[in-house]
This record gives C-alpha cells, structure tokens and sequence, in this order.
C-alpha cells in the first residue's frame, strides 16, 4: 500500500470510529489528519496523563491523611508517604510538558504556578517555604482549607509537600528520626501536611475536569472546544490556534526550559528524584510522538506519510540520548540533549508535519 492510501485508510478508520463513538466530540469528515492526530494525542496521552497526575494526588491526600492518624505516625509509614510524594511528582512531569489550556487557566494566576513554583521562571523558593511551614506552626489560628488555598503560589505545591515530608521544620533535618518526632510532637505539622495535600488536589482537579467536563466555567471541555476549534467563539481571550500547534509549542518550551534552567540542582532535591521525572516526561514525549496501542492516526505516522521518515529515525535517536543522559544523571549531557529536543519541536518536527508554528519560541520568561 502507497502512503498517500496508507494515510488515507488510516483518516477513513478513525472517522468511522469517531463516528461511532470513539471520541466525546463528534468531528465531521472535512477535519485535518493533523486535528485528528492532535485528538488522539489528547485522548490517549494528555487526558491520561491528567487523570493520573490527579489520582495520585488524591492518593497523597490518603496517605497523609492515613499517617496522621494516631499510632501509625512510624518511620515505615513515613517511607511509604515519602514514596507516594515522588509518584504524585513523576505523575506531574507527564504533564508538565503541555502547559497550556488547563495548567494554565489563567494568564494572571496560572494554575501550573501553584504546583510546581519553579516551572515559571527557574527560582528555588524552598527558603520561602521553609519560612511560611515555620510561621504556620508557631501561630494559633485554625488551619482550614482556605488557609491553604489563599496562599501565594510560592508558598504551596509539590514544593511545600517534599519539605513538609522529606525534611523536619525545627533543624532541616533529612534523618527519618526527627521528622517522625516533630509530627509525634506536634500535630500542627500533620495538619499543615494534609492541607498542603488537600490543595494540591483541588488544583488537579482542576485540570482534569478541565480537560474533560468544564474548562473556565464553560460546562465544555478544553478537549472539545480546542478539538472543534471553539476556543475563541467562547472566550475572547483565548487565542484559536490549532491543537496540533499548541502541543508542539507547549512541547517544544519544555525542552526549552530544560535546556535553560538548573532544574537537576534545584528540583525534587529533598526526595532526590528529579533524574526519574524527567524521564517520567521523556517517556511521555515518545508516547507523544509514537502513540499508544488505542492510536490510529500517530504524528510519526504522519511524519512518515510525508516522507520525512529521517525526522523520525533522528528525533528517536535524540530521544534515546537524553534518556542516556538522564540514566548517568549527567547535568551537562542532559541540557544539552535538550536543547536539541528543542530545536526539533522548533524545526524539523512542524516541518515534517507541514505545520507553520510563527516566530515567538519564547518561554514566557
């Protein structure tokens, strides 16, 4: 079969599955290979990857919750705590590469910046946080929810959970000892650590119901209206661009940001598990590219379809480096691997997918 009636066969079997109800929007038989692609990307590896970030926070809610209750305040449940933090965070850099849409919500507070403090401009506020746990402890006020969700996004997130876990407040002190002790003696840390918890997954709630029921109080989906291209019709700032076009670029300035920022020195230090979220978003963008056993229609399909299957090999084989790279825990051979991820989400991949990106590659820095 030829690839102009390989694609072809591919486009008609994913119509008829749309058609019978493969998909939560209906999209009409004039839509794009690209927009269909874009759909199945967004179906089988963005939705997902949402739902698990959201799951395993509420998991961490458990936990805390769990670890708090009287007796079971132990060093084998506060391993077990410790170990669904990093889960909660691998599930996060699934994410954290499609910064649009649903992480950010919101151009004035995004949503994003109250996970994840240091994806907005590279700046390690772990001083700032350690100072805010301090100040919770020692006040008398109640603690309730909106104590936690007034916060300024610096002071909340992933951040504020490793310290509140992987450390004690009193002496910064990693020994499992003198955490467990501070939380056997004083129950304020418990409730600051559940509330911490709490928020963090009202806000990925957020985004998965974003995603999937009611973006901006629209009662629509982000999924449909950018699948239908309704952005714009019903909220007049957002801007229209295509879903293939917001998937590459928002790709593209995370390897950007990776490239550019000291997130090895700065990230997930206190769990020392920032080499297996990156490579938890490695393997996120493979997927991205490659799909997944439910994808009819991959980029690198198409990629191929266009005669471009030297993008693909060479993309693969970048990919692989930084995998290498993030095995070794090398800073060095990792931002350079990135910066070449980069320039092909820039480049060689619009290009093979026949899609124009503009001229702004910034990081919004």
């Amino acid at each position: 079969m030829t690839n102009f009636l390989r694609s072809s066969a591919l486009i008609t079997t994913t119509l008829l599955l749309v058609a019978c109800g493969g998909s939560s929007s209906s999209i009409d038989t004039g839509n794009t290979e690209l927009n269909i692609a874009a759909t199945e990307v967004i179906d089988n590896t963005i939705i997902p990857a949402a739902t698990r970030f959201q799951q395993q926070s509420q998991n961490l809610v458990t936990e805390s919750e769990s670890f708090c209750t009287t007796g079971n305040i132990t060093a084998d449940n506060l391993a077990n705590l410790k170990q669904q933090w990093i889960n909660t965070n691998l599930a996060w850099y699934e994410l954290l590469p499609y910064r649009f849409g649903p992480l950010v919500n919101s151009e004035l507070l995004p949503t994003y910046t109250f996970i994840d403090s240091y994806r907005l401009r590279g700046t390690d506020y772990i001083a700032s946080v350690r100072t805010k746990i301090d100040s919770l402890l020692a006040v008398s006020d109640t603690l309730s929810e909106s104590t936690f969700s007034s916060l300024s996004f610096q002071f909340v997130g992933l951040l504020a959970l490793e310290v509140s876990i992987f450390e004690d407040a009193a002496n910064q002190s990693s020994d499992t000892a003198d955490i467990v002790n501070e939380y056997l003696t004083n129950p304020r840390k418990c409730e600051v650590l559940t509330g911490y918890a709490t928020e963090l997954t009202r806000r990925a709630n957020i985004i998965q119901q974003g995603w999937t029921t009611n973006y901006r109080d629209t009662h629509k989906s982000y999924r449909d209206l950018v699948v239908d291209n309704q952005l714009e019709a019903v909220l007049d700032d957002e801007t229209g661009d295509s879903a293939i076009k917001k998937i590459t670029v928002s790709v593209q300035e995370y390897y950007d940001y990776l490239a550019n920022r000291d997130i090895t020195l700065d990230a997930a230090q206190l769990s020392g598990s920032i080499w297996l979220a990156l490579d938890s978003a490695l393997k996120n963008t493979e997927e991205l590219l490659a799909g997944t056993e439910a994808t009819e229609l991959s980029l690198n399909l198409i990629m191929t379809n266009n005669r471009f299957e030297q993008t693909v090999t060479d993309v693969q084989a970048n990919i692989e480096t930084m995998r290498t790279a993030l095995d070794d825990e090398n800073t060095v051979d990792m931002e350079s691997a990135a910066r070449i991820l980069d320039g092909n989400f820039k480049r060689e991949i619009p290009d093979a997918l026949d899609i124009n990106l503009g001229l702004n590659f910034s990081d919004g820095d």
